[in-house]
């Protein structure tokens, strides 16, 4: 068993665990609906990818196992196969054969007992499929505009939402082009709570200031409190479908979700390997530091001692508290090397395109949660870079370059926020077609001229992916939804660099976690607030003579270089303050070379504090999925006094103050 190989079977015995969990938890939501949906559509992600990766690295058996569960799996998403104890009892059996021909990779021979399990999966599947399409009379009684943009699995969703008593609406959205991004997460997650959406489908004519989604939604009712906070977003307009019972089954007796399900499918762990010296290794020192800590004590009485037990000991608890932060994570080079080895190099290979894969910054630790919410995303970026944005040779050497195109993965952090880039040098995204399409489908108005920002939001969402769409735009940006939603559940964002004919660009940025970060604490006003040391090149009290300086032409000079100088009180509120406090002091701070370019933002420059408070190695906590609310703020920190230090993404607040 080669390299590759080997980490696989360790990701997959992890994903067969959580599909032990998940089937668990489907025996007891099997009669509750959105429960039981979203279970379903879990454990067929992991079975899929499961088959996809097994297939790739030779593992014939687990991906032939795999592939028999899937099948099953797809005909229960489409209502062709009910979820009886017999089939949960073939799942149970699927995964325990998985287990099985796991351990056994290096033999080529099918077990007797996975045979079995594979007959009776390919039963089940070959019976769902003799059934065919049963979701066909309700497309014929929905507007002729929105099943146009319904696939199979919608159709089915909303079958399985009537029969349980819902009612299906269309929901209008309009937003103001400049905030509709953020404003369609905020009306998803609104109406999320109360209902679900089936599918988002392409708007009606919008006007030239609006962006403009349909989404068909199902729910008991659209309550008023519902409608007045949707209202505070856009314009929002509300219609009712009105569906006759005998396009659908009666409604089965279906019990709400039991609080308990609805933690117990929340509430996701992520577990770590820890090999047993490194636990050993953390007992002794734990042990060490507990006597440490005693004789610390017994001499306390000495003052001389005190200073020195004081820093001692400090110094053992951190160097701890680092070594357990360090066992949640893992190397970011593993995830890059595997979305490079797994999903680009078999793409390329499987399109007859010539790439070349590089990986920078993979020293960078991640969090083995954040890890896995980020897999699938970065799985989808990097197959869309090959497929996509990577030409074929002939046509990189019409166009002058060279037959063999680059796609370069990388991985930096700041403060707690971890940044993970996918670049290619392909042939970039067509924003005029963007815009065309958008105008074509009623997502945006006519004449709303779009501007390259707007456009490069508006392939994230899900209302832009059509079927018209596919065509004209070959692919670029289809199914970014994906990747949009999950690093939003994650607390984080996504952003896209485009230049036609050079190449994309996709950040992906996510709260750490936990991260030991060398901050330099900076006072502006009461707060405390945190720069990473890495970006500060310098630090100085501000001569009483410069003051005119700064006054008149906001700049400075710094070691013969002429910097900007802005106040980070200027940067943190609405309200400018250009009174200088005294004394006041200066940070140069640098932007990060690893880190893509963003316009406007200068590459030295001087900020403006009230005070340096001084330099350490903090704990920094991320703020969670509210992380991408707190604009400029990537973190927060406890320093040693107790206080709490916000720490700054720098960058984030220059691009908010001059945007």
């Amino acid at each position: 068993m080669d390299e590759a190989q080997s980490q696989f079977v360790a990701d997959a015995h992890e994903i067969v665990e959580r599909l032990h969990r998940d089937l668990e938890q489907l025996r007891i939501a099997r009669l509750h609906g959105r429960r039981r949906r979203e279970l379903a559509a879990g454990i067929f992600r992991r079975v899929h990818t499961l088959k996809g990766s097994a297939g790739t690295l030779g593992l014939k058996t687990v991906s032939r196992i795999a592939h028999e569960f899937e099948g099953v799996l797809d005909g229960v998403r489409l209502g062709r196969v009910e979820i009886t104890d017999a089939v949960l009892d073939a799942f149970d059996d699927a995964a325990d054969a998985i287990t099985r021909a796991l351990e056994t990779t290096s033999s080529p021979e099918i077990q007797p007992g996975v045979a079995r399990v594979m007959a009776s999966l390919n039963a089940l599947s070959a019976n769902s499929k003799r059934l065919g399409a049963i979701a066909t009379s309700l497309r014929t009684v929905l507007p002729p505009e929105i099943t146009r943009s319904l696939s199979e699995y919608d159709l089915q969703h909303a079958r399985e939402a009537i029969r349980e008593g819902a009612r299906l609406f269309i929901v209008s959205a309009g937003f103001a082009i400049e905030t509709f991004d953020e404003s369609f997460r905020d009306l998803s997650r609104l109406l999320g709570e109360a209902g679900e959406i089936i599918a988002t489908v392409p708007g009606e004519s919008a006007a030239p200031d609006e962006i403009n989604f349909r989404l068909l939604y199902a729910a008991e009712l659209v309550a008023n409190e519902v409608l007045r906070q949707a209202s505070k977003l856009g314009r929002i307009e509300v219609d009712e479908l009105k569906i006759e019972s005998s396009f659908v089954p009666a409604k089965s007796a279906v019990e709400p979700s039991p609080s308990f399900l609805r933690s117990a499918v929340a509430g996701h762990t992520t577990s770590v390997r820890v090999d047993l010296d490194q636990l050993e290794e953390l007992i002794s020192d734990a042990s060490e530091l507990f006597r440490d800590a005693n004789r610390a004590l017994a001499s306390s009485s000495s003052p001389g001692n005190l200073e020195a037990d004081h820093s001692r000991l400090r110094h053992k608890f951190v160097a701890l508290e680092e070594r357990l932060i360090k066992l949640r994570l893992v190397p970011c080079a593993e995830i890059l090397e595997r979305a490079a080895a797994r999903a680009g190099r078999i793409a390329a290979r499987q399109l007859g395109k010539q790439v070349e894969f590089e990986i920078a910054g993979s020293d960078v630790g991640i969090d083995k949660a954040l890890a896995d919410t980020i897999a699938e995303p970065l799985l989808h970026l990097v197959r869309n870079a090959v497929g996509h944005g990577i030409e074929s040779p002939e046509e990189r050497v019409a166009c002058g370059k060279g037959p063999t195109g680059k796609v370069t993965l990388a991985a930096f952090s700041e403060g707690s926020r971890i940044h993970i880039t996918v670049t290619d040098d392909g042939r970039g995204i067509d924003l005029n077609r963007i815009a065309a399409a958008a105008n074509r489908n009623g997502i945006a108005g006519e004449g709303a001229g779009l501007t390259m920002d707007q456009c490069l939001r508006l392939i994230f969402r899900p209302g832009f992916s059509t079927a018209s769409e596919i065509s004209e735009l070959s692919g670029r940006g289809i199914g970014l939804e994906v990747v949009d939603r999950a690093l939003a559940e994650a607390g984080g964002e996504v952003r896209v660099a485009t230049e036609p004919g050079a190449g994309t660009t996709f950040v992906m940025i996510l709260p750490a976690g936990l991260a030991l970060v060398r901050c330099l604490t900076v006072r502006s006003g009461k707060q405390f607030y945190g720069i990473g040391s890495g970006r500060v090149a310098g630090k100085r009290l501000l001569d009483p003579e410069e003051s005119e300086t700064i006054d008149a032409t906001k700049t400075i000079e710094w070691d013969r270089e002429e910097l900007p100088v802005y106040f980070l009180l200027n940067l943190l509120t609405d309200a400018p303050q250009d009174v200088m406090p005294a004394p006041a002091s200066l940070v140069l701070w640098q932007s990060d070379p690893n880190r893509p370019a963003r316009a406007g933002i200068p590459n030295r420059l001087a900020l403006m504090v009230d005070s340096v408070e001084g330099e350490n190695e903090t704990l920094v906590r991320s703020l969670g999925r509210h992380a991408a609310r707190w604009f400029g703020i990537s973190g927060a920190a406890e320093l040693p006094d107790g206080h709490v230090a916000l720490v700054l993404d720098v960058e984030e607040l220059i691009k908010i103050s001059t945007s």
